[in-house]
């Protein structure tokens, strides 16, 4: 930028409107406002402090441009594409950005309130501190991008994609979501206490020590998630999916898992007082020394699991499954519904494996 040279807004008109591409310039604190500026190639260009409320910008590639503490509302962006950007600081609210990609550069403290992020991309962008929760976000996706202090009070995600971002920072309060897919996202230690998170995807994220306490989960995925510690007590958490996923230590007292599926999952130490899990399934799980007292148990079926030392008592039975469950250490009553050896699971067994 030493070397580029300081462009007025005629010049820069002149210049768009001759189809010539706009490079290695200045043009700094200008009002743009009631310009067309669209259809233009912008390579390493400042736009620094300019107002650009309501500017029309569409279908233009732009490359490496500044456009800190400038003023974006109202913007249409409409099929441009940004690239190594810079946006510190500035507003993009009420924006049209939808299907708008922006790759690598920087938002930081940028504002997108109201702004339309409908099937936006941003991929490698450094979100710091950003304000995104009052934005329009369906079937946006955030991949790998720096996620510290962002605000997503009050957002409404969905089919939203959010790939490994860290969010142990940011602010969370009032959140929504729904279809929305959180793959390696990093929650650790947050407050996620009475949020609706439904028919969403937590795939290897880490919910370590979160408060998931009173959430509504129904339906949601967290194949191969780290909920060490986690609280999930009052949470309604019907049909959910907690396949190889870590429970271990997680406080569950009263949650709802009717039909939830804990298959390979690990449950050390967990605690199910009062829960809910009527046809929930634990094949293969590792219970050891977990808390199912006063557990609803009917249909469930923990074949295979090892439950060494877990702790049943006051529970609800019906057809209960334990076939082929390690059970040492545990005091099941007797008289009750419970099957301890499946005669067709077990002939299934004795089938011989195609080779």
């Amino acid at each position: 930028m030493s070397e580029a040279k300081v462009l007025d807004l005629p010049g820069l008109v002149a210049l768009v409107e001759n189809g010539d591409p706009v490079r290695g310039v200045i043009i700094e604190g200008i009002d743009f406002r009631a310009s067309n500026i669209s259809g233009a190639i912008y390579e390493n260009v400042s736009l620094r402090n300019c107002k650009l409320n309501g500017v029309a910008m569409r279908d233009c590639t732009v490359v490496s441009c500044d456009f800190s503490d400038a003023d974006l509302s109202d913007m249409d962006l409409s099929e441009s594409v940004f690239l190594d950007c810079k946006f510190d600081d500035a507003s993009f609210v009420g924006a049209r950005l939808n299907s708008v990609p922006i790759r690598g550069g920087s938002a930081c403290r940028c504002d997108f309130s109201r702004a339309d992020l409908r099937d936006a991309l941003f991929n490698a962008c450094d979100l710091t501190q950003a304000k995104i929760g009052q934005a329009q976000l369906e079937a946006t996706a955030f991949i790998e991008c720096v996620t510290v202090g962002i605000d997503l009070t009050g957002a409404v995600l969905f089919r939203t994609v959010l790939s490994e971002v860290d969010l142990t920072q940011a602010k969370l309060a009032g959140m929504r979501c729904e279809e929305t897919v959180f793959n390696k996202a990093n929650f650790a230690g947050t407050d996620l206490s009475g949020l609706e998170l439904i028919r969403s995807q937590f795939m290897g994220a880490d919910l370590s020590g979160v408060n998931l306490s009173g959430a509504r989960l129904v339906q949601s995925g967290f194949k191969g998630a780290k909920l060490v510690g986690a609280r999930l007590d009052g949470a309604k958490a019907a049909n959910a999916l907690f396949v190889e996923a870590d429970l271990s230590q997680a406080y569950c007292a009263g949650t709802d898992f009717f039909q939830a599926l804990f298959v390979d999952a690990v449950a050390v130490d967990a605690r199910f007082e009062n829960a809910k899990l009527a046809q929930a399934i634990f094949h293969r799980a590792r219970c050891v020394s977990a808390r199912f007292d006063g557990a609803d148990l009917e249909y469930a079926d923990f074949s295979y699991a090892d439950l060494s030392n877990s702790m049943f008592r006051g529970n609800r039975w019906l057809r209960t499954k334990f076939h082929s469950a390690r059970l040492q250490g545990v005091s099941l009553p007797a008289g009750q519904s419970i099957i301890f050896d499946d005669a067709e699971l077990a002939a299934a067994e004795q089938w011989p494996t195609a080779t």
